[in-house]
């Protein structure tokens, strides 16, 4: 089986509706499952990574000063949050960033090659904008789907192909008319995603797909360097008319540190390319995407069952050590964004009926254990995909009615828990235990569990120790012993808050 991942992919651009572009993620993932119990020190091409890899999973290093909490996560939303309950669903869970995907398609916009842009089509987004503004949201806008006259349309006509160079600067002009529209406080979009899964090759998805088309598996570099040449060009005329505009890569699918199959290239190396092609510059923020695949086991589907991430340190922050000692070796340094962050049922398998409630159990796990691990490896954000149904695989946090599923209410009591917090490092509470420390004004918060399925007694100072809680916010009760407190800790994470 291949390397590569298949991805097919229905997107709703309906011009009927024609204020609406929707996109809906149905991927076929072909997660190759070969477990590499040994992995030598890797080499992206002829450049050495520059840090060792980690061997064993413990708690990242401490990152400080870390940002404030909630401003590091967000969610997808599927449908509009312009008003009603999607919005006010948003909104109590305290979060900073929203992406938006599906909603601008340049295909869409300017079919014909020098045409005006369709705005009309855009006044469902624009409310959706001005909502956001008003509730004090980032938003992070995706742009889809290059014009089938833009695309090199290699091996056949698709609106999902590399743009050529011919096209770069045509290109240039939309994004730089979107920036144009779209500073104004009145918008506030300062963040542009240029594709989506840029490094998978068009002929591995569904013609006209959303989803990847720079990937060339004949290129050495996979097409990384034609998408940095497109951001040379780009990235100078957005910048001309927003200063403040923040370019991101399309997040990276990044299936695997090291592709072994001789057909299938190396799409690892995408962002090499783009780093050979010089656009560092020309660029802001590196977005990379990864799921966990539940299988019906009580273990941590971020590090246990990583597969090939595993000796790195998971799918989390395997990802983003794979990313940063890449860029380290071409002395860059982007803050990295996980913008697409799941547990999904079934992985890439066929034929699964709907999740039991072990599932959404360990679903609400996922969320603040694998979070709190990102932003103690200095990941700057995390997305949850999706905020609604249709969800990819069932990962919405709300079902069909809008009503939360225990990952809402879970990811809910993190922002609560560590609303304005900041993070300071990990905690050491024994081999079995794997907690992480915040800063709130006086006090201290800490978010703990156990690395396998197990339980563990913990102690604390019972002068410091102020409140604890579950994952739902229920309060815990400590036992009293001497001068310590006494709380139990299992797979499912708990919170303490200390005092001075």
């Amino acid at each position: 089986m291949s390397a590569v991942r298949r991805r097919s992919c229905l997107v709703l651009l309906s011009l009927a509706l024609a204020s609406t572009f929707i996109s809906v993620r149905d991927n076929d993932a072909r997660a190759q499952m070969t477990a590499y119990p040994t992995i030598p020190r890797p080499r992206i091409g002829s450049a050495p990574f520059l840090v060792q890899i980690p061997v064993t999973i413990s708690p990242p290093a401490p990152v400080a000063p870390g940002p404030q909490w909630q401003s590091s996560f967000g969610v997808q939303p599927l449908n509009w949050l312009a008003s009603g309950l999607m919005l006010s669903r948003t909104l109590d869970l305290n979060i900073g960033w929203v992406r938006l995907g599906g909603r601008i398609s340049w295909a869409v916009l300017q079919p014909t090659e020098g045409a005006p842009i369709r705005w009309e089509l855009l006044a469902g987004f624009e409310n959706e904008l001005r909502a956001l503004k008003l509730a004090g949201l980032t938003p992070i806008v995706m742009i889809l789907s290059s014009p089938r006259w833009a695309t090199i349309n290699q091996p056949f006509p698709t609106s999902c192909g590399a743009i050529r160079p011919d096209k770069y600067a045509a290109f240039a002009q939309f994004v730089g008319a979107l920036a144009t529209r779209y500073r104004s406080p009145e918008f506030n979009v300062h963040h542009w995603e240029l594709g989506n899964e840029p490094d998978v090759a068009p002929s591995l998805v569904g013609v006209d797909s959303v989803f990847g088309c720079w990937g060339d598996i004949q290129d050495p570099f996979y097409g990384g360097r034609s998408y940095g040449e497109m951001l040379k060009v780009v990235g100078p005329s957005v910048k001309a008319v927003d200063p403040a505009a923040k370019l991101w890569l399309g997040g990276l699918l990044l299936d695997r540190p090291e592709t072994t199959d001789p057909k299938a290239g190396h799409p690892e190396l995408f962002l090499k390319g783009v780093l050979e092609a010089g656009a560092a510059p020309y660029f802001d923020i590196v977005a990379y995407h990864t799921y966990g695949h539940y299988r019906n086991e009580q273990i941590d589907y971020d590090t246990t069952d990583a597969w090939v991430w595993a000796p790195w340190g998971g799918r989390v922050l395997g990802k983003a050590n794979f990313l940063r000692q890449l860029m380290n070796a071409y002395s860059v340094d982007k803050p990295l964004f996980l913008d697409e962050w799941a547990l999904i049922w079934c992985g890439s398998r066929s034929g699964c009926g709907p999740p039991d409630a072990s599932f959404y159990e360990m679903q609400a796990n996922y969320i603040v254990r694998t979070g709190v691990r990102g932003v103690g490896g200095g990941v700057q954000g995390l997305i949850w995909y999706t905020l609604d149904e249709p969800g990819y695989r069932y990962s919405a946090l709300l079902d069909n009615s809008g009503v939360p599923k225990p990952v809402y209410q879970a990811y809910r009591q993190l922002m609560l828990q560590l609303n304005k917090a900041t993070y300071i490092g990990p905690i050491d509470y024994g081999a079995a235990v794997e907690a992480y420390a915040f800063r709130r004004d006086a006090e201290d918060v800490q978010v703990i569990w156990t690395k396998d399925d197990v339980t563990v007694p913990i102690t604390v100072p019972q002068s410091r120790c102020r409140r604890a809680f579950d994952r739902e916010g229920n309060p815990l009760n400590p036992v009293v012993i001497g001068t310590n407190a006494q709380l139990t800790v299992g797979f499912k994470p708990i919170y303490i808050i200390l005092g001075p």
